[in-house]
């Protein structure tokens, strides 16, 4: 996935490329061709509204992506070949690995707590208006510490994922099958850069 990402930003155009084209791309090669056979998943999260936009002409901002619109911004105007060009673009590559490892990771915890026909539905679960998020607020750090634990740091681009959490809790998962979880989809993650340690718990 390193590879394929870094590719793909050396080879189009950032100026022209929108969001849109570069994960149509990515998930082509990724999957293989759409088959799947001896690919990967990438997936989409966000407002697919906003994809088609080009980056550099975004008139607002999410919050979520201002690190990464900033180096991209850093990446366009650096000289071409240069050293601090590769690291920009080396660091955006991580970032965005980053990214997908926190997406793929959620799905999957969720899958094996919920099973894959139930995850969705209850991770995206929206409570009636005037309904506290979270009926267990000890739950929701304990819940999302053991993920960053394991799984790394959710950075603001993951904090979108805390509607998720809560609702881990208010399904009364108990914290040692959270742990489970996240050890077994996340135990081989080598997050060293995005440790919990270092940039902090979310909660």
């Amino acid at each position: 996935m390193v590879l394929t990402l870094d590719e793909n930003f050396e080879n189009h155009n950032l100026k022209e490329e929108t969001v849109g084209k570069q994960y149509e791309s990515v998930k082509m090669r990724t999957s293989n061709q759409n088959t799947y056979n001896a690919g990967s998943h990438v997936m989409e999260y966000g407002d697919k509204n906003v994809k088609p936009e080009k980056f550099k002409q975004m008139g607002v901002i999410n919050q979520r992506d201002a690190d990464l619109l900033f180096l991209w911004h850093m990446y366009e105007r650096l000289e071409e070949g240069s050293n601090k060009k590769k690291e920009i673009l080396s660091e955006i590559t991580e970032m965005m690995m980053h990214r997908a490892h926190l997406d793929s990771s959620i799905e999957l915890i969720g899958n094996l707590i919920f099973g894959s026909d139930v995850a969705p539905l209850v991770l995206k679960t929206v409570r009636p208006s005037g309904q506290a998020l979270v009926d267990d607020w000890v739950c929701l750090k304990t819940v999302v510490q053991a993920f960053e634990l394991h799984c790394g740091s959710l950075t603001q681009y993951g904090m979108k994922y805390m509607r998720a959490f809560a609702n881990i809790c208010n399904e009364g998962v108990l914290k040692d099958a959270m742990e489970e979880a996240c050890g077994n989809v996340c135990g081989s993650y080598n997050s060293a850069k995005w440790s919990p340690f270092i940039h902090g718990y979310s909660a």
